[in-house]
């Protein structure tokens, strides 16, 4: 089973990480996409990589860090880059929930990560709070359409048109527990659909409240199984075939 989106990096992390790495290999974890969310971060997911090939690194600024002061830094997301290890830009995107930023400043960031997509032709992960159509528009202008919208929680009708761009949709542990997603994933082509944890945020529900982990990964894998009236091991097999072909993992 593919994690598509975690943050192992997270200082939440730092004191237990080999077993946490134990538990998913237990779990049947085999690839962790290990997500950066600054220049920091992004650079150790890219050094964790070289100790543990398995996790997978994706390098970019997250949104909700300051867009003005993170433009100027992306020559370092840039050179990071340069690593044949990384499998995506991001995480990326647009955040309107939390006045973190200026969205203008935000809009700027994320097409910035997007021509460095378009350079190393490497997918993007996107972030989208409150900012679905804005994101849509923006991946229109640039004509990219290589990437996924993580944790996804817009409509039906965003995601059609989503899908019609090319681009996959990932579920997190809300799927679990949330009726409105659950109704959503069913009308979704599954050879486009993609599961994360998000770790260490947005838990499943046996573990709602606690840190977030990839092990946990197999209960959201249930869930929608159960959603999709299909086996878990043919559903993780249909995911991971997905999960593939948008990062073109090397073995």
């Amino acid at each position: 089973m593919v994690d598509t989106h975690c943050h192992l990096i997270d200082p939440q992390f730092i004191k237990d990480l080999d077993a946490v790495l134990a538990r998913a290999r237990t779990a049947g974890i085999t690839r962790i996409v290990n997500t950066g969310y600054d220049t920091e971060t992004s650079d150790q997911a890219v050094r964790m990589s070289r100790q543990y090939p398995w996790l997978a690194p994706a390098v970019g600024i997250h949104p909700n860090e300051a867009a003005d002061q993170s433009i100027k830094e992306m020559g370092r997301i840039r050179e990071l880059l340069e690593n044949d290890c990384v499998v995506a830009v991001g995480e990326t995107g647009l955040d309107y929930y939390r006045d973190f930023s200026p969205r203008e400043a935000q809009k700027e960031l994320f097409r910035l990560h997007i021509v460095l997509a378009k350079d190393r032709n490497l997918p993007i992960l996107i972030h989208t709070r409150n900012s679905i159509e804005d994101a849509i528009s923006i991946l229109k202008f640039e004509d990219f359409h290589n990437g996924v919208f993580h944790c996804y929680s817009g409509s039906y009708e965003q995601a059609k048109r989503i899908l019609d761009m090319g681009f996959y949709i990932s579920f997190a542990g809300v799927l679990t527990f949330s009726r409105r997603i659950r109704d959503l994933i069913r009308k979704l082509p599954r050879d486009r659909l993609l599961l994360e944890t998000d770790a260490p945020f947005l838990s499943p529900a046996g573990h709602r409240g606690k840190r977030n982990e990839p092990a946990f990964i197999i209960e959201t894998l249930r869930a929608a199984a159960d959603i999709l009236n299909v086996l878990p091991e043919e559903l993780e097999t249909i995911l991971d075939r997905n999960a593939s072909l948008l990062f073109a993992f090397k073995e």
